[in-house]
């Protein structure tokens, strides 16, 4: 009788895949309830290895400042006029690049003395500390060996500047060891920032009350009363330029309006690590792995029975 019709039609029939991935669910399925102790007790060692490595993680706290920067006036002289030309969004992330600037970061440090916190300038670990040997031994030019490049470096890391191109709200996030430190660097960003515009603002009108002085002198000589109190105003704005530069701490009501800045409040929730998202990756990583053994040893008893019925019939034939 010749087979080859009916092996052709069974080579070619159809697969019903739908069929088939429904036996592999049910096969799953079964798996799971007949090793599902073995699964839980996997879950149960993977929440437990992974809630010592969360509590051994070291905890990082993050606080934000919000500065307001002023988009709608600008200072000339003593008179205050729209800035019309300008736009918002474009200065707003203009005002966000001078806070991440690498010459304000510098500024904060040496105003908070960070340079001399073992938190920003030593190595965060001893396999830390062995890559920065490495790389001295072999890029010496990538190496910050001064403390304030060292600290600049890693407080550039910790700092986040991010604006709202909607609200034109600039937000400065800074991470630390401690929710004071955090808050503490934050602000001290938002406030340099306030003197920063502050001290422009004052320079401007120094600029400006030169022009005028000029004019004046230009106008009616430098014995008339319009020069000299065109004069006084100049040396005293000169005087309250200076004043702003040499201010050794910037605080909210002096220098910015109240609505222009919101200081940063300690937060004592731990911002990293992120305890929930850990645990729940080793849940998620323990459940797989023991279903994937469950259908592995499914799989392996059933080609073992598989195997042994198969000699089993054929010593039978044998026989």
């Amino acid at each position: 009788m010749d087979m080859t019709p009916q092996l052709t039609r069974a080579r070619f029939e159809p697969v019903n895949v739908r069929a088939h991935y429904e036996d592999v669910a049910a096969n799953t399925l079964r798996s799971i309830a007949r090793h599902v102790r073995l699964i839980a007790l996997l879950v149960a060692i993977a929440l437990v290895v992974a809630g010592l490595v969360v509590s051994q993680l070291p905890r990082r706290y993050s606080a934000e400042a919000l500065v307001r920067p002023d988009l709608f006036r600008g200072e000339e002289g003593t008179k205050y006029v729209p800035l019309a030309n300008i736009d918002g969004t474009a200065l707003v992330s203009s005002e966000a690049q001078l806070i991440r600037s690498p010459s304000m970061v510098r500024t904060v440090i040496k105003r908070l003395g960070l340079d001399a916190d073992p938190e920003f300038v030593a190595p965060n670990s001893a396999s830390l500390q062995v890559l920065n040997s490495v790389r001295a031994a072999l890029l010496p030019e990538t190496i910050a060996n001064l403390p304030l490049e060292r600290a600049a470096a890693r407080v550039g890391q910790m700092l986040m500047v991010a604006n709202d191109t909607r609200s034109y709200l600039i937000s400065v996030s800074f991470t630390a060891a401690s929710p004071e430190k955090a808050a503490k660097v934050a602000n001290a960003f938002a406030l340099e920032y306030v003197r920063a515009k502050a001290v422009q603002r004052l320079g401007d009108s120094v600029t400006a009350a030169s022009r005028e002085l000029s004019r004046q002198s230009a106008i009616y000589g430098e014995k008339h009363p319009s020069f000299l109190q065109v004069k006084a105003d100049l040396d005293a704005a000169r005087l309250r330029l200076q004043a702003a530069v040499n201010e050794p701490e910037v605080t909210v009501g002096k220098n910015a309006a109240s609505d222009a800045i919101t200081l940063a409040e300690p937060n004592p929730t731990p911002s990293k690590p992120k305890g929930m998202v850990i645990l729940g990756l080793a849940f998620l990583s323990a459940l797989i792995f023991g279903i994937s053994i469950a259908v592995w040893r499914d799989r392996r008893q059933a080609g073992r029975d598989l195997k042994n019925d198969l000699l089993a019939r054929s010593g039978g034939i044998s026989a």
